[in-house]
């Protein structure tokens, strides 16, 4: 049985399902795109008007009184993906965040000189403080996959994981 909120976390987390997709979607809080703020379906739709031609789903961003009021792009068309039906079971099972999609919008994107620069988008966290690592940016230009960034994370959280275990209550 899964377990939902009687309240919602944030005005922008107001689905179950963009609190369960946040941990991987809030990733685009330090790109350049909108990650459906100034819609009803933020964390749950990801685009920009640069995309058009490359992806077929569309959305328009508007201010929407405390949730987002100047959202980035706003009152223009965005073209991006749709995870509002993206089976989220996927996530919990493996227990990790998607960070393929950042990697597809990337790959997708006519902007690359943009795409992660946060400040365009009136963003205060780049991405590699909101990801955790300084070489993720770099990593994903490099072409690196999913599995090689992953691998890449491995002997700090081995390290982390060596440390923790003396604080732990329970296995």
């Amino acid at each position: 049985m899964e377990y939902t909120l009687p309240v919602k976390p944030s005005p922008n987390l107001n689905t179950q399902q963009s609190i369960l997709l946040y941990p991987s979607t809030c990733l685009f809080e330090g790109i350049y795109l909108n990650h459906g703020r100034g819609t009803q379906f933020p964390f749950t739709i990801i685009g920009a008007p640069y995309l058009k031609g490359i992806y077929k789903f569309s959305y328009t961003p508007t201010g929407i009184k405390g949730m987002a009021e100047t959202p980035i792009f706003k009152d223009l068309e965005c073209y991006g993906i749709d995870l509002r039906k993206y089976d989220t079971s996927i996530l919990r099972k493996e227990k990790k965040i998607n960070i393929d999609w950042v990697i597809q919008l990337y790959k997708a994107s006519p902007k690359k000189e943009d795409f992660f620069n946060s400040k365009l988008s009136n963003q205060t966290m780049p991405i590699e403080r909101l990801v955790g690592v300084a070489d993720f940016r770099q990593q994903i230009i490099d072409g690196k996959s999913e599995k090689e960034i992953r691998a890449s994370w491995e002997p700090g959280l081995s390290a982390y994981k060596t440390m923790r275990k003396k604080y732990l209550l329970y296995n």
